[in-house]
């Protein structure tokens, strides 16, 4: 604990920053921020009665040169596994305990998933944190607003968005080091550039961003040899976004948006262990329709979406994945009273899936489901401090039937001053993750059916402004999973067991001076009844230090302590990382230079059991705006 201590105690130090992730920006800018995840609509999250982490724009160009996964894991109550191994590594999202499946990813506020992967979840490494606005992300069973998948948390990535000037973007550019902590040997391994081209014509917005990343010179498999080392295994990564939206009049606005990511990683064996010449490719087109209609007593809002993934592999076995999404999203915020407002809705999909593996093959058109679900969420914010969050959401699919679920999430604010603010708060919330396709076409032969899993989630806790300058939250939940399908002899069932997990997260940030802001997080995860979290630290904790030079240079730090790991037939130890990075402004602040190191102190530790970790690594680039 010495260690971490002298750490932390350094950074503090050396470093410093004007923000931290739930709460970086000035007292009176704070207490006004407007989310948007907790409740669907513009709300001030002084009235949600849950801790939402907000990463603004601004925030994400201080931590240029970053990628999203990177990001995503220094967030307090968030474990990325896979995010400092090769780029190529697959991800496991951890959300208080809950894995890929029960964690809603959205874009723009349309979730968005993969029906052909066995989680059915979206594949982060797909997209660029440069086309990236913003990220809320909201802890606890969602499922409400965001139905199947948002057990234990909604991760909403806001892209970015049309300038009002006719013409305007931006170029960005870097190159850095890709090694492990035992070699000492740096090149160019790390490529990518990025434009993004965007304006406001009149009546028409648009936007277009493409962008490129190349990545070597680490290899998947940990090196069992120093005189034989493995061969480096390469990422390659596409991304495009087109954004265009006409404003019809001042209460209307249509838009369509089309992405195109494609990525092609190559990766080792896993068993046995050993390096080998598999690669696999992945590629995903979307398509978006909107429209936004404002009124004098509400909003209306409708989104149509279609995905298609294609996905294949080869390695001992040749696999081909192919999946399809047609969906929709519709709801009306209605303000009833000044301080009583409904979200009424209905959200769709249609899924479809082709899978041909040497584990078994799924044709195309009969792995097929789909459902409806309406939706009513109720607001109530009052002028003395008391707010209420209740809601309802009924699950109609074709295969399982109904699924009610429900939650409730009263908060009250005291106002100590005008400047200080006592928030405290509770819910109570249900959630349901209907099985994916993958596991429906391939459960055991003993059982007829699978059933839905079944979560829900008590949480309590509150969020101090002590003073002008010192925060402090804390957030106590309580897990439980029923009806957990697992995989067991080559099959898939349903477990009849109860998963019972708690946790605690809490956030402390002090602003000393104007230009400076230290903050540290704390997260302690457990399940309990003796059963392991494979993966999943008990315990995380992280500090961040930044420091406002002037104007023009912002320099920061970020340390992070992950406990150890269990995994099957393992435990991996406990490891810290120290990260810094620094940007200057020139020529006007329309060129910025930026640069990183990671891992500062070449920590040599394992993220994935088994696969190579990376060491300490330099990262140099520029972005330029016109």
């Amino acid at each position: 604990m010495n260690k971490q201590l002298l750490i932390v105690g350094a950074v503090a130090l050396l470093f410093a920053s004007t923000k931290t992730f739930a709460q970086e920006q000035e007292k009176t800018e704070e207490l006004d921020e407007v989310v948007v995840t907790a409740t669907k609509t513009k709300t001030n999250k002084k009235n949600v009665g849950k801790i939402v982490y907000k990463i603004t724009s601004k925030q994400l160009e201080e931590r240029v040169g970053k990628t999203l996964v990177e990001v995503l894991n220094e967030i307090p109550g968030i474990e990325i596994n896979g995010a400092q191994s090769n780029r190529g590594q697959n991800l496991g999202v951890y959300i208080r305990g809950g894995r890929n499946k029960h964690v809603a990813v959205l874009i723009d506020g349309v979730n968005i998933n993969d029906p052909s992967s066995i989680a059915g979840d979206f594949d982060l490494r797909q997209l660029d944190l440069n086309q990236v606005e913003s990220i809320e992300v909201l802890k606890g069973a969602s499922s409400v607003l965001y139905g199947s998948g948002a057990a234990t948390g909604v991760i909403n990535i806001i892209m970015k968005k049309s300038s009002k000037k006719e013409f305007g973007g931006t170029f960005t550019t870097s190159v850095g080091s890709n090694r492990s902590a035992e070699h000492n040997k740096f090149a160019a391994d790390e490529l990518e550039a990025n434009f993004n081209f965007n304006g406001t014509i009149d009546k028409v917005d648009y936007l277009l961003g493409v962008n490129s990343n190349n990545s070597s010179g680490l290899s998947s498999i940990e090196n069992a040899d120093e005189n034989n080392p493995n061969k480096e295994d390469k990422f390659y990564r596409q991304n495009a976004l087109l954004k265009i939206g006409y404003k019809v009049d001042s209460r209307v606005r249509i838009g369509l948006e089309g992405s195109f990511n494609k990525f092609y990683n190559e990766f080792d064996s896993s068993y046995p262990a050993g390096d080998a010449d598999y690669f696999a490719e992945t590629e995903q087109k979307r398509a978006v329709f909107s429209t936004d209609f404002n009124y004098s007593k509400g909003e209306l809002k409708a989104r149509g979406f279609y995905t298609k993934i294609d996905r294949n592999s080869t390695s001992s076995s040749n696999s081909i994945f192919k999946g399809e999404v047609y969906g929709f999203d519709v709801f009306n915020n209605y303000k009833v009273l000044e301080e009583l407002s409904f979200v009424l809705g209905v959200a769709g999909q249609y899924q479809d899936m082709f899978q041909d593996t040497a584990y078994g093959n799924i044709e195309e058109g009969t792995a097929k489901q789909h459902y409806y679900d309406p939706y009513l969420s109720a607001n109530y914010n009052t002028d003395f401090g008391l707010n209420v969050n209740a809601g309802v959401r009924m699950n109609m699919h074709n295969e399982y039937g109904n699924n009610f679920v429900y939650n409730v999430n009263p908060s009250f604010n005291f106002e100590v001053s005008e400047q200080r603010n006592l928030k405290i708060f509770a819910s109570y919330s249900t959630a349901f993750i209907t099985p994916t396709l993958s596991e429906i076409f391939n459960k055991d032969d003993s059982v007829d059916e699978l059933n839905p899993e079944k979560d829900f989630t008590v949480e309590g806790g509150f969020e101090f402004d002590i003073l002008d300058n010192l925060m402090v939250n804390a957030t106590y939940f309580y897990r439980e999973e029923t009806d957990k399908v697992v995989w067991s002899g080559g099959k898939y069932l349903n477990n009849d067991g109860t998963y019972n997990l708690k946790g605690v997260e809490a956030i402390l940030s002090y602003k000393p001076i104007k230009d400076l802001t230290l903050s540290g997080d704390y997260t302690y995860v457990n399940i309990e009844g003796g059963t392991s979290l494979i993966n999943l630290p008990k315990h995380k904790f992280g500090a961040r230090a930044n420091y406002n030079i002037s104007p023009k240079t912002f320099v920061g730090a970020t340390y992070r302590y992950t406990s150890e790991r269990e995994t099957f037939g393992d435990v991996l130890s406990s490891y810290d990382v120290v990260d810094l990075f620094v940007n200057h402004k020139i020529l006007k602040d329309k060129v910025t230079l930026f640069g990183n190191v990671t891992n500062l102190l070449n920590e040599n530790f394992q993220d994935v059991s088994g696969y190579t970790a990376r060491g300490r690594n330099y990262k140099l680039g520029l972005r330029i705006q016109f």
